[in-house]
């Protein structure tokens, strides 16, 4: 296997020649070839489960193979010639190219040390044994060239480094490079120190020095090394990064039986990309040193489906669909006021809400207490008439036509008294004990002075929530929404802008049903409302949907990966229970799947108040 090496990477010159003069490097040297040792192979990452929701997922998996030692630690010395031949031989300096590209090529994850050694005459500890490879690269890059060339300085440098700062149980490598030729007594006496310390000596020519190829081939076969002979210093860079440093030829890599695919090798280190899938994944790292023995590690990576899931809640009444279990009142309070005369995709204002009102007072539920209170609508703003706010029709299960009947007649004359017209309304909920909900439907703000935000912190002392609508909001648009927004705040109630007629169809739909809230332990992580049937975008876990009624009906519910869930409440005779249907989704994240939405929703804006905690979520 190492001649197909150095054939691959055409750096053999003379190989008839070392050949013919192999048989005699042992007697004469005295060294004996270092028996291969045991094979080891262990992965490094990944090392826990993952987490997906994609059904396929690539993954970086890292580890070290050695025939050297153990594979937990891997502690590397580069020993190499700085002596000035290398000025002629190697003239664009590719040998510290070459060392840097092979630092950079280790496992990110590896628990690798190096040092490095500079050798000519003498041997000089450039860099002591450190797991900081910006430290390594530095001081490559200030080798010097000066001097002879004495191998046997540079290996007895490296080896008292690995005595002191070495790790027990590490793969303990020198990498020596050199362009020539040394006193091959010394050299071999330097070897034999290395082989009884069980250490290996990957050994690298540049040049064509035929007895420093001799004397290079013999210290690595004597540790149990390979050794790499290159002409072309250009090529330094590749043979580097091809050096079986730790006695290892090749690495594969297969998941659940599939076709194995070559690692990368880098100082006794593997990196490879796999594809995992939901599920458990055997990954089987297959080593083969250069003697040909095989090694396998497995690990099991169980990568689990973290696909978003979805909850809808709905609820029946005697098998009828209803925005509430409780009897509930609702109260729309319309903004009648002369800027409704503005338009809205060429209609005025006051006109397309009279629409929208109209048909809402025929689909909202039959078991739903309506009452309609305006304001605005009976004098001209010239009279500057901040008591303009009458109550059109009071609460009553039979006011159906009626309230069709009064929308039809609204005329936007006057002021805008909102809180006027609110502390009024609190006299229209008196006689009632069910849920109390307001509704304000406004183009705009307060005009009479008055404080709507005082107006609506009273309303919710006494039981009774306000949802805002802004429709169709004028020039000042942000801070007309920021005055609203305050409102609701005061209340507790949702803020919601609305810029056309379905836009403030669905905003009525949001506002009249009862909310629920859903819980993770005590923090509320999305909140919705009965009736708009729009999922609530949620991760795999438990949870705790809270009705907003009287009495609180809550409800445990458990979501599982791409789960879509549809929990209905449904109140017979009087007693509540629920059921549960379940679909499959599609993988995705909550993320994409909520930007999704956001970007295929035409409908309103909706702020909830600042009053409760909770995530965002694309309820709407």
């Amino acid at each position: 296997m190492r001649n197909a090496f150095i054939v691959l990477l055409s750096v053999l010159v003379c190989g008839y020649a070392l050949a013919a003069k192999k048989d005699t490097l042992e007697p004469r040297s005295g060294l004996l070839a270092l028996a291969p040792g045991e094979l080891k192979i262990e992965i490094h990452s990944p090392t826990v489960d993952l987490s997906s929701t994609n059904p396929t997922i690539s993954v970086e998996v890292e580890g070290v193979a050695s025939t050297i030692g153990g594979v937990r630690f891997i502690d590397m010395m580069l020993v190499l010639d700085t002596s000035t031949s290398l000025r002629t031989t190697d003239p664009d300096d590719y040998r510290t190219a070459a060392a840097i590209g092979l630092i950079e090529n280790l496992s990110p994850k590896s628990d690798t040390n190096i040092g490095v050694v500079g050798f000519s005459g003498k041997s000089e500890l450039t860099q002591s044994l450190t797991s900081n490879r910006d430290d390594v690269v530095q001081s490559l890059q200030v080798l010097k060239r000066s001097g002879g060339t004495n191998l046997a300085a540079g290996i007895l440098t490296a080896l008292e480094e690995l005595t002191l700062h070495g790790r027990p149980e590490s793969s303990r490598v020198i990498v020596l490079f050199t362009d020539g030729m040394s006193n091959g007594k010394k050299a071999r006496e330097a070897t034999r120190l290395a082989q009884s310390q069980g250490i290996a000596i990957q050994t690298m020519l540049l040049g064509e020095n035929l007895k420093g190829g001799f004397l290079l081939e013999e210290i690595a076969q004597a540790t149990g090394g390979s050794f790499v002979w290159v002409t072309d210093p250009s090529k330094l860079p590749e043979a580097f990064l091809n050096l079986r440093t730790t006695g290892v030829d090749h690495v594969t890599l297969s998941v659940n039986g599939s076709e194995p695919v070559p690692a990368r090798l880098a100082g006794g280190t593997f990196t490879g990309t796999v594809f995992l899938e939901l599920g458990e994944n055997r990954i089987v790292a297959l080593a083969t040193s250069l003697d040909g023995q095989t090694k396998e590690s497995i690990i099991t990576v169980k990568v689990s489906d973290t696909s978003c899931a979805t909850l809808v809640v709905t609820a029946l009444d005697e098998g009828h669909p209803t925005l509430s279990l409780n009897e509930r009142a609702v109260e729309i309070v319309v903004d009648a006021s002369r800027s409704m005369w503005g338009q809205i995709d060429g209609k005025a204002k006051m006109t397309v809400a009279k629409e929208i009102l109209h048909d809402a007072s025929v689909w909202l539920p039959d078991d739903l207490n309506l009452a309609l209170r305006a304001y605005g609508s009976t004098t001209r703003s010239r009279d500057n008439n901040c008591t303009d706010s009458v109550l059109l029709v009071p609460f009553g299960m039979e006011s159906r036509a009626l309230i069709r009947e009064a929308i039809a007649g609204l005329k936007p004359l006057g002021q805008t008294p909102i809180a006027y017209a609110l502390n009024q309304a609190a006299g229209d909920f008196a006689a009632l004990e069910s849920e109390r909900i307001l509704v304000l439907v406004t183009d705009g703000i307060e005009s009479c002075g008055g404080d709507p935000v005082a107006a609506a912190r009273d309303l919710r002392e006494q039981g009774i929530m306000i949802h805002l609508i802004g429709f169709g909001l004028n020039d000042g648009a942000e801070e007309d929404a920021s005055s609203l927004q305050a409102i609701a705040d005061a209340s507790g109630g949702y803020f919601l802008t609305a810029n056309s007629a379905e836009e403030l169809r669905k905003a009525l739909e949001v506002t009249v049903g009862t909310r629920f809230r859903v819980l993770q332990g005590n923090t509320v992580v999305a909140t919705g409302v009965l009736g708009s049937d729009e999922p609530l975008f949620l991760p795999m876990g438990d949870y705790r949907v809270e009705l907003d009624s009287v009495p609180v009906h809550e409800v445990q519910v458990s979501l599982a990966a791409r789960d879509e869930l549809t929990l209905t409440l449904e109140k017979v005779d009087g007693v509540v229970s629920h059921s549960e249907h379940r679909g499959r989704l599609q993988p995705t994240s909550c993320e994409d799947a909520i930007a999704k939405r956001s970007q295929e929703s035409q409908g309103p804006t909706v702020t909830a108040a600042t009053t409760e905690t909770r995530k965002d979520s694309a309820w709407w």
